[in-house]
């Protein structure tokens, strides 16, 4: 259109344009502290201009042709992926880190390592005056100590996994509902891509959950021309339009030894036991499909995440256990050997069911050297149990002053013995377990297992330090293109402010002239 008119037209044009991307700088500055957030941008451009006969093309003004969003696909898949390693490490600290505490081998810290030497210095003590009550008393109460010491360790250990398997289940149900939640997504991208709309807004909470889900496990992403994203994990598609899995975990075993499943992680539903004859260990993840009755699962494995990290700290939980039982197992066996001449006398420690092999948490000083601590055998020769009359024993002839048993079972704190199988091959002229060749002593087996923790706790707190510091780097790029800069949108503010008054001016010029074309012109 030519004429008055036509410019009219142009500088509303004009004024629409400004208006929109003002709104856009609007949203910007309003979310520029909002998690996730992605800036936007007014994308300009002309409209089609007319053809004037015998001049050229005229133009028609100006139209926002989309709103577009700053994102950096490639940088957001890299912190999906270095945020799956992060979680996996700091997870697993976490756990070594609590191990470390139930422990307590810290310096100025009273702890097994002390009891034990306690121990063996009680029996060092009654080898001195073996015919002291007293002497002996002291040496069933240290025993006593160290057995409850280890009693408490193992019962952490076990709270301390029990705990940790809730917390993956815990994780995998918060997992499952992001996955619903991003299935939602997917539907409502679908839709408002289909009626034309650019749905920046679903597109940052899209990136949000993807990123919360690296945090869990390793994913793999794609994504179709609606935004829409299919997500693969343990190379098993677990998201894709039209299609969501379940993810479960394996948090223990019934009373035929059969997996017991947390379906979708969910703690307030009955278990759910696996009859395929699959022994998978506590804290697999499992996938199936809702729509399965009942259910089918498959086992799916993640290589990095918190579910990963979780799963090795399990393990840890698990080696240290079985090392800390057969520490335990060694301590009273060999303590046993002597003080009851190799099975003849009284045993000084209990180990509960011998097919239980907690031992750490079975441990305890046979209560009838609790009851009478002058049972405790000093010298060479032990008293015998009268097999005729229970609770009675044999006539005995013990040397007065024999403290030499005693003095055996005190220098067993140097004695090396084979781990993780002993042997304990015992002499009973001498009293003694000898030596295994490449063997070690109580307290250096124990204090393997607490370096052994040491040390993993300090590789993956170096990896938990690496990996802040590489996310830090690639949250900085991210924030470079998608961040909203204050100052940078207070200045696009103005801009827009001033063309949007200028092409207001242009209307009112336009105005005045048709005021003066209709009011002014004519008869």
């Amino acid at each position: 259109m030519t004429g008055l008119f036509g410019t009219l037209g142009t500088a509303n044009s004009g004024m629409n344009t400004q208006q929109t991307a003002l709104e856009t700088s609007s949203h910007n500055i309003a979310n520029a502290n909002t998690p996730g957030y992605s800036r936007q941008r007014a994308d300009m451009e002309t409209n089609q201009p007319y053809t004037y006969t015998g001049i050229g093309q005229i133009g028609t003004g100006s139209k926002v042709n989309s709103i577009s969003r700053a994102s950096d696909q490639f940088v957001l898949a890299n912190i999906r992926k270095e945020n799956s390693v992060y979680n996996q490490y700091k997870q697993k600290a976490d756990v070594l880190g609590q191990i470390e505490s139930i422990f307590n081998e810290s310096p100025g810290q009273k702890a097994i390592s002390d009891d034990l030497a306690a121990y063996f210095d009680a029996w060092s003590q009654l080898a001195n005056n073996p015919e002291s009550n007293t002497a002996k008393l002291i040496v069933v109460e240290n025993g006593n100590n160290l057995a409850e010491n280890i009693n408490r360790t193992a019962k952490q250990l076990e709270t301390l996994h029990n705990d940790t398997v809730s917390v993956l289940e815990k994780n995998v149900l918060d997992f499952n509902s992001k996955l619903e939640e991003l299935n939602e997504i997917n539907q409502q991208l679908f839709k408002a891509s289909a009626d034309g709309g650019t749905p920046n807004d679903l597109l940052d909470r899209r990136d949000m959950l993807l990123e919360d889900l690296s945090g869990f496990g390793n994913i793999e992403t794609t994504f179709d021309e609606y935004g829409r994203v299919s997500v693969k994990m343990g190379g098993e598609t677990i998201l894709a339009p039209g299609e969501i899995k379940t993810i479960s975990v394996v948090v223990g075993t019934d009373a035929n030894d059969q997996p017991l499943v947390s379906e979708g992680g969910n703690l307030t539903n009955e278990k759910v036991p696996l009859t395929n004859g699959e022994n998978y260990p506590v804290g697999q993840l499992l996938i199936s499909d809702p729509k399965d009755t009942p259910p089918t699962f498959q086992p799916i494995a993640v290589e990095s995440g918190a579910a990963k990290g979780l799963q090795e700290g399990l393990a840890e939980i698990d080696a240290r256990t079985e090392e800390f039982n057969i520490f335990t197992f060694n301590l009273a066996t060999s303590v046993n050997i002597i003080h009851s001449d190799g099975g003849k006398g009284d045993d000084f420690f209990t180990l509960g069911d011998p097919n239980d092999p907690n031992f750490a948490k079975n441990i305890k000083v046979n209560d009838k050297l609790k009851k009478d601590p002058s049972l405790v055998n000093a010298g060479k020769e032990v008293r015998v149990p009268d097999p005729n009359n229970p609770g009675e024993y044999l006539p005995s002839d013990g040397s007065v002053g024999d403290g030499t048993r005693a003095k055996e079972i005190g220098k067993l704190k140097d004695t090396k013995l084979g781990y993780p199988n002993a042997t304990f091959d015992y002499d009973p002229d001498t009293m003694t377990i000898k030596d295994e060749p490449g063997g070690s002593t109580l307290l250096g087996s124990y204090i393997d297992i607490v370096t052994k923790n040491g040390i993993a706790k300090q590789q993956a707190d170096n990896r938990v330090t690496t990996q802040e510091f590489l996310l830090f780097q690639l949250e900085d790029r991210k924030y470079s293109v998608s961040g909203v800069n204050i100052n940078e949108e207070i200045t696009d503010v103005m801009r827009f402010q001033r063309a949007f008054q200028a092409n207001a001016r242009v209307i009112s010029v336009v105005s005045d002239l048709l005021d003066t074309l209709i009011n002014r012109t004519g008869v």
